[in-house]
């Protein structure tokens, strides 16, 4: 489990959210969760974000807006070149979902569902687990299927409701 979190950690901090295999690893696709156009505004994202102290996880994450919803997402680790990437935010069923696109590699999309809980920002990666070798003719096709298996556990890679990747602090004012 701790391989696991390492991982998933690497490909946040190096895609924002861009891990290299091992027991899970998160899904990348062509087309993002909905329309960067029709992107909801969330204002709470914006600043920096770091793990908790009761976390071993060492990586900064600040947000911020490129105008109207739009975001970009600066990805800091120790001894790592930082990473800038766009993002926006998505809807699905009543829970948001951050859209992250790895715009230096290969392009794809990459999803973080969150929520911010007791002024701390909750994120867990949309696994390829239960995708499998599935694909999407298009981001509609995608966004369906996605909202059909919300509950189950193989979308965040066999993580259960109340299980999150990563519990971060907001840093600075």
């Amino acid at each position: 489990m701790l391989t696991r979190m390492n991982t998933r950690t690497s490909r946040l901090a190096l895609l924002a959210a861009v891990a290299l295999l091992l027991a899970g690893c998160p899904y990348g696709s062509e087309f993002p969760l909905g329309s960067p156009q029709q992107a909801v505004r969330d204002d709470a994202l914006l600043g920096s974000w770091k793990p908790t102290a009761e976390s071993e996880e060492d990586f900064l994450l600040t947000f911020r807006s490129e105008g109207g919803a739009k975001l970009s997402v600066l990805a800091e680790s120790p001894g790592e070149e930082p990473a800038r990437y766009p993002a926006f935010v998505a809807e699905l069923g009543g829970r948001r979902f951050l859209n992250v696109r790895d715009t230096e590699d290969s392009g794809r999309w990459y999803f973080a569902n969150y929520l911010f809980h007791q002024g701390r920002l909750r994120l867990r990666l949309v696994d390829d687990e239960l995708v499998g070798e599935r694909t999407f003719p298009s981001a509609e096709e995608l966004a369906a299927f996605l909202l059909a298996n919300l509950d189950d556990p193989r979308l965040y890679g066999e993580q259960e409701a109340e299980e999150w990747d990563w519990e971060l602090e907001r840093q600075g004012p």
